[in-house]
């Protein structure tokens, strides 16, 4: 091939697989994508990712699906024959699906689940299309969302890894509490550049260990997220946790979580079993793609990220047990964030007034109106 090729060696591929690279640029792209991905002898996935990435794994077996506005996704292309890319931007990869730019990913999400409902995947990984990377800094910075330890490969082959036991992988980076906003973030979630993270062995590990390590930081106050949240869904700030409750009751419709207490993955990265996700009925989903497909940037969108664990499958248990903290959580007094450090999507670390308490109901049944609404104005 002439001497302009590099050889890109990695062991994600399996052994007999060479990488031909025209330029040192191409070739740095390559390791970048690998480094993203994460090795298979690392993650000790081998035998399942040397079959997925050389094309053996059907998309009936395991399907990636991804929300892509302008974002590079060059870091997924060895795993193009299992990927399904939505595009809503103007510079979508060339196998995308072009939608209209409503509903943030959430939309996305659920679009794929309702045109795909009888013909889902055994296992289905929803994600973003930034490349995954460690934690998430704050909006200027960014961030890929990943815990520490944690690699898209680990997404890919949970089902597999667990003999099918597994009905979802989600591992939770936050919690919230529903009456206030406060979060906490898990240790192993990375919020500052330079910060020094523990790493998880697994993803066995959903929610963090008793001790050790890996475990829950303190409650802070999150001002501009409230105040977003507030904006966007058209509810007073000290209304939005009887608001958020109406939005549990009738859209998530499961009952409320111990303490009010909500577990998600920031950056709605997670996969999921077609058996979980027929748990909720078709026209289940086809009620939430309505609420979301109105706005480019939908209140709900915001609340679905916190609710993916909930929304996908109907589990009667919630996914990380609850603390002393949690319990007290409203009574607390309010730490706050300093500007840039919050390490929650969508927050823009200004400081804001506590939530108060004995909130209006009518302002609280603004997000139940607008549901309502939008569904509706879609079915007729």
């Amino acid at each position: 091939f002439g001497s302009s090729f590099q050889l890109a060696k990695s062991n994600l591929y399996p052994s007999n697989t060479l990488i031909l690279c025209r330029s040192r640029s191409t070739m740095a792209k390559v390791s970048a994508i690998l480094s993203t991905l994460g090795a298979v002898a690392a993650t000790g996935h081998s035998d399942f990712l040397s079959d997925l990435y050389s094309g053996k794994v059907s998309k009936n077996q395991v399907e990636l699906v991804l929300a892509q506005h302008d974002e590079d996704v060059a870091w997924s292309e060895p795993l193009s024959s299992v990927r399904t890319v939505y595009c809503k931007g103007s510079q979508c990869s060339a196998d995308a699906v072009q939608l209209s730019n409503v509903g943030r990913e959430g939309h996305t999400f659920l679009h794929h689940i309702v045109n795909n409902y009888d013909s889902l995947a055994n296992w289905t990984v929803f994600s973003q299309a930034q490349a995954p990377s460690e934690g998430y800094v704050n909006h200027r910075v960014g961030g890929g969302h990943l815990l520490s330890g944690i690699t898209m490969n680990d997404y890919l082959a949970h089902h597999n890894d667990t003999e099918g036991k597994a009905d979802s992988l989600f591992l939770m980076s936050s919690k919230v509490h529903m009456g206030t906003l406060r979060h906490a973030l898990r240790s192993t979630y990375k919020v500052h550049e330079d910060q020094q993270t523990p790493k998880l062995s697994s993803a066995s590990e959903t929610c963090p260990k008793e001790s050790g390590e890996d475990v829950w930081g303190a409650y802070h106050d999150v001002p501009q997220l409230k105040k977003l949240i507030s904006a966007k869904c058209g509810v007073e700030e000290h209304s939005l946790g009887a608001a958020i409750r109406s939005f549990w009751e009738d859209l998530v419709q499961l009952p409320i979580p111990p303490q009010e207490v909500i577990h998600y993955s920031q950056g709605a990265r997670f996969a999921v079993s077609r058996d979980r996700l027929r748990q909720r009925s078709k026209a289940y989903y086809q009620g939430l793609l309505n609420s979301i497909s109105l706005e480019q940037d939908p209140c709900l969108s915001y609340l679905y990220e916190f609710s993916w664990y909930y929304i996908t499958g109907a589990s009667s248990t919630a996914p990380c047990t609850t603390s002393v903290e949690d319990a007290t959580v409203i009574s607390s007094p309010a730490r706050y964030l300093q500007e840039g450090t919050s390490g929650v999507s969508g927050d823009g670390g200004d400081e804001g007034e506590n939530p108060v308490a004995g909130t209006v109901r009518s302002s609280a049944m603004a997000l139940s109106a607008l549901v309502t609404a939008a569904a509706l104005a879609l079915s007729a």
